[in-house]
C-alpha cells in the first residue's frame, strides 16, 4: 500500500484545525516523514501509524515550522525503546541546525537504550538521488526560498510519482523537477492580493501555483502550506485558482490527518 498522510497542512501560523505542514509517506510498510512539526509522535498515533516503521525523515529546510518537532519525536522514540536506526536527510544549512537541536538535549548520546541517528547531508544538486530502497525512491532538487530548501520527488514501486514543492518561490528548477508527476503537491501561502509579500518571503500565490500546475499537467494537484488564519481562506484560494486563473485539472486542498491513497 502507498499512501500520503497529511500530518499538518498549515503555513507558519497554525490554527485550531491546522498544524504546520508535515507529511508521512507510507509505502509497503515503510514510512518517510517529510518535515517535522508540532507533536509528531502523537500525530503518528492519531493516524494509526506504527512509529517503529518510521525509518527516514527529510527536513526540507530549517524554518521553525518545518523542524521544531524533531527533538520531541526523537525523545519519544527513545522513551518508547527504539533500537533501529533513524535516518535524517537535509541540506548542509539545515543539518547544522539539526545537530544543534539534537545535541542541545543530548539526544545522540544517551546512557541507556541509545538508538543510532544517522545524518545524511544532501548536496543540493538538481534531481539528486537521496534514498533508493525497495519501498520507494526519493530525489530532491534545491528551490528558491528565504533559506536553502529542497523539493522532493517520491517514486513508488509501481512507477507512480509524487512531487512536493515544500516552501518555494516560482523557479525553473522546480518546474523542470515537477514535470511528469502523477501527484503534484505545492505550497500556496498567499492569495494574489499578497503578491508583494509573497515575493519578499519567497512563496507561491494563487497565480504562480496555477501557472506551475498548468505547465506540469499532473493527474492530481494538491494545495498545502496555507493557513486559514491568513487573510484569505481556502475557499478564496480555490476560487482564484479554478475561476480567476482557469486551472481545470483535478485539484484539492487536504485537511490535517487526511489520507490519500496512491493508485
Amino acid at each position: 500500500m502507498q499512501r500520503i498522510i497529511f500530518l499538518g497542512t498549515g503555513a507558519a501560523l497554525p490554527s485550531i484545525s491546522q498544524d504546520n505542514s508535515s507529511l508521512l509517506i507510507e509505502s509497503n510498510g515503510t514510512y518517510l516523514m517529510i518535515d517535522c512539526s508540532g507533536s509528531p509522535y502523537r500525530k503518528l498515533l492519531q493516524v494509526g501509524a506504527d512509529p517503529a516503521l518510521l525509518h527516514h525523515i527529510l527536513i526540507t529546510h530549517h524554518h521553525i515550522d518545518h523542524i521544531a518537532g524533531l527533538p520531541s519525536l526523537v525523545e519519544s522514540l527513545w522513551i518508547k525503546g527504539r533500537t533501529a536506526p533513524l535516518h535524517i536527510y537535509a541540506l548542509p544549512d539545515s543539518m547544522r541546525v539539526i545537530e544543534v537541536l539534537l545535541d542541545l538535549w543530548d539526544l545522540r548520546q544517551r546512557p541507556i537504550k541509545e538508538f543510532p541517528i544517522v545524518l545524511h547531508t544532501i548536496k543540493g544538486e538538481q534531481d539528486e538521488l537521496v534514498i533508493d530502497v525497495p519501498e520507494f525512491t526519493l530525489r530532491t532538487t534545491q528551490t528558491v526560498h528565504a533559506v536553502p530548501s529542497v523539493a522532493s520527488k517520491i517514486i513508488f514501486p509501481l512507477g507512480q510519482v509524487l512531487v512536493y514543492s515544500s516552501d518555494t518561490a516560482p523557479c525553473q528548477s522546480f518546474l523542470d523537477f515537477a514535470r511528469g508527476a502523477d501527484y503534484l503537491m505545492m505550497e500556496c501561502t498567499f492569495c494574489d492580493e499578497e503578491t508583494e509579500l509573497a515575493g519578499i518571503t519567497f512563496h507561491l500565490t494563487s497565480a504562480s501555483f496555477s501557472e506551475i500546475a498548468s505547465q506540469t499537467q499532473a493527474n492530481h494537484t494538491l494545495l498545502i502550506h496555507h493557513s486559514e488564519q491568513m487573510s484569505c481562506s481556502h475557499a478564496d484560494l480555490t476560487k482564484e485558482i479554478t475561476q480567476k486563473h482557469a486551472y481545470n485539472g483535478k485539484f484539492s486542498i487536504p485537511k490535517d490527518l487526511d489520507v490519500l491513497v496512491i493508485d
